[in-house]
């Protein structure tokens, strides 16, 4: 079996994410796993590897799993790209959707 790697590019820009979508600063993060404000400034950049137990800690607070932020590392992931697409367009209105599917559609027709 190949060994995997960890995105931690991907994986600081998905706590980044979660973290302002709902509304946290880093410095309460910070305060809530009893780490700097630093560190998790270096996590969301990748200029730090994070520790197994610094993100299980990050994605309690956060309330997400942690297949949520590691979904850019993992082979099946498919939930993880399901809750942020429905995010995403959470909303949308009726023109919007439409769109957003005519265009999903024509890039599939790509796939083939």
């Amino acid at each position: 079996m190949e060994k995997s790697k960890i995105d931690y590019k991907a994986l600081g820009n998905r706590i980044r994410k979660w973290r302002k979508e709902k509304n946290i600063t880093q410095e309460e993060m910070a305060g809530a796993i009893e780490k700097t404000v630093q560190h998790i400034s270096n996590i969301e950049r990748a200029h730090t590897k994070v520790s197994l137990g610094t993100l299980t800690d990050i994605a309690n607070f956060l309330d997400v799993s942690l297949n949520d932020l590691m979904c850019d590392s993992l082979r099946n992931s498919g939930n993880a790209y399901q809750l942020e697409y429905n995010l995403m367009i959470k909303d949308c209105d009726e023109n919007q959707y439409r769109r957003l599917n005519k265009t999903i559609k024509a890039l599939m027709d790509t796939w083939e």
